[in-house]
């Protein structure tokens, strides 16, 4: 499972790629760079911070948690 998370996490910072490149990200609403550099930023801000917390997911499996905290 956790290379599910990588994959998303990759696919995620490819948004924020796309984001940077065409200078619009999605959030409610489309929001242009250009017309409002706060919020664009804040929205990139949030899909970049959502893609690194993929790396670092957690295990999930309940015996490794047994095991780690024993």
């Amino acid at each position: 499972m956790q290379n599910f998370w990588y994959v998303v996490g990759v696919l995620l910072l490819g948004w924020v790629a796309f984001d940077l490149y065409a200078g619009y990200t999605l959030l409610h609403d489309v929001i242009y760079r250009d017309q409002n550099p706060t919020l664009y930023w804040t929205g990139v801000g949030v899909w970049f911070a959502l893609a690194v917390s993929c790396f670092f997911s957690w295990n999930s499996d309940e015996d490794d948690y047994e095991k780690e905290f024993k």
